[in-house]
């Protein structure tokens, strides 16, 4: 029998089909449900084959993909009723994910007989191969290394080259990168290249992130200066590899000259990529998470404040050349005849602040405002932290440090609003940090004693506007 813990794989999937989407949303919900409820195997196997029987090959696939993504032991059953579905079409992706989850969960023997029937059933060496870098991908993934080589090596001693062409190269890269194989990764770029396959940015991309992660920047650099060798333009998706890497590392200086040339070459920043260069600033990190009195309320209030105050000496330098890009709050901001939106979706509580900053500038400088100005901030249901949502409350707190008018909507608390005519009036006035920057030097007993009053005030703020909620 099943037994069932509080904390079952089962209602891991639940909560993820529950804040997930798609067409398929629903019925994934309501099977994770009642297989939550069951007590047997044979139950839940009676639940999977109906699902199975009634559901389209869609949304049977997807159900399976979240089972195997929870590294549900369901999973399992429910790829054998699947196997028997009339629309059945063996894959390779799902037997190798099947067949890793088996191992990890010590059914070795299982495992080694799928693979082995799933391998039978290939009559090409081109999906062999395909076979083995999927059950690379899928193995290692599972933290099972040893096995992902040994796959790595039966891939190696199939004649080259490779049979079915750059397509068999490039899931051998994804593989090779996913078990942090850098340097073969590279290598096995070279080969599809000299035998005329053209690799896209992406298989460039996964090796040069595999070198960054590895806190190899040299050869992460040479990997992507080689795509203009290739004939391959720089794109977002390398620029924020770049980013992250760098950001991993908290090299700022190179940050700074990678910015530059992405100006140059007319690359935008993204979302994403916003994100990696402000979570790499120590200095900001910390005014956002702290919200002491002294908090820069403005984009200049804040470069000026790293310039003088960061012990990281190209941060301000990065954080001004962000600044400088607009396409991020661009992206950002929503305008209609009705309203102009800010919306913080996806965006750290660090970016969240700075982007709140350059959003409030550029309110001042457009003053033919619509109707009703707002920001929409989320309630914390994509966030990794439980509690009072984080950047809901930074947003709050810092809009109310300039005395903003914008207040909680009483139909979305995820949202704060405000009618033209009172950002108007707030727009037209000046506001500074609580604390001036040359009281930093005072004694620790008057900073605190400068800290009490504000915090305290800020506070009963937050307390009363829930009483007075804005309406929409």
């Amino acid at each position: 029998a099943l037994r069932r813990r509080r904390f079952s794989p089962a209602s891991a999937s639940l909560r993820r089909a529950a804040s997930g989407g798609g067409s398929s949303w629903r019925s994934e919900r309501r099977l994770m449900s009642e297989l939550e409820r069951t007590v047997t195997a044979g139950a839940a196997e009676r639940v999977i084959r109906g699902y199975v029987g009634t559901k389209s090959e869609r949304a049977a696939l997807a159900a399976l993909s979240r089972l195997l993504m929870d590294s549900d032991p369901l999973a399992v059953p429910f790829y054998e009723a699947v196997t028997q579905a009339r629309w059945f079409k063996w894959s390779s992706i799902h037997a190798a994910a099947v067949a890793a989850l088996l191992e990890a969960n010590g059914a070795e023997e299982e495992s080694r007989s799928l693979i082995a029937d799933s391998a039978a059933r290939l009559e090409s060496g081109a999906d062999l191969a395909l076979f083995y870098c999927d059950l690379m991908a899928a193995f290692s993934s599972r933290g099972l290394k040893r096995r992902a080589m040994d796959f790595y090596a039966q891939l190696r001693a199939m004649p080259t080259p490779l049979a079915g062409g750059g397509k068999t190269y490039m899931a051998m890269i994804k593989s090779l990168c996913m078990m942090g194989l850098a340097a073969e990764a590279e290598e096995a770029l070279r080969v599809m290249l000299s035998l005329g396959y053209q690799p896209d940015a992406f298989q460039f991309g996964l090796v040069a992130k595999c070198y960054g992660k590895a806190g190899q920047l040299a050869e992460m650099e040479r990997v992507i200066a080689s795509m203009s060798d290739a004939g391959i333009r720089l794109g977002t998706g390398a620029a924020n590899i770049v980013l992250s890497c760098y950001s991993a590392c908290r090299e700022h200086g190179k940050m700074l000259a990678w910015l530059k040339k992405m100006r140059k070459l007319r690359v935008t920043p993204t979302t994403k990529g916003y994100n990696f260069v402000l979570n790499s600033c120590p200095t900001v990190v910390s005014m956002a998470r702290e919200l002491d009195p002294s908090l820069p309320l403005s984009a200049a209030q804040l470069v000026r404040k790293l310039k003088s105050a960061s012990p990281w000496p190209a941060e301000a330098e990065v954080v001004q050349e962000l600044l400088a890009a607009s396409s991020v709050l661009t992206k950002a901001m929503v305008w209609s005849e009705t309203e102009v939106k800010l919306n913080l979706h996806g965006f750290s509580i660090t970016s969240a602040y700075v982007l709140m900053l350059q959003w409030v500038d550029a309110l001042k400088v457009d003053r033919t405002l619509p109707l009703e100005v707002s920001v929409v901030c989320g309630v914390g249901k994509h966030s990794d932290v439980r509690g009072e949502p984080k950047v809901r409350e930074l947003a709050q707190e810092v809009l109310s440090r300039t005395g903003s008018p914008l207040r909680l909507s009483a139909r979305n608390k995820g949202r704060l609003v405000a009618k033209r005519d009172r950002v108007k009036h707030w727009l037209a006035t000046e506001w500074t940090s609580m604390v001036p920057e040359e009281s930093t030097d005072q004694s620790t007993n008057s900073s605190d004693q400068q800290q009490c009053l504000p915090n305290l005030l800020r506070k009963l703020g937050q307390f009363f506007s829930s009483f007075v909620p804005v309406s929409r």
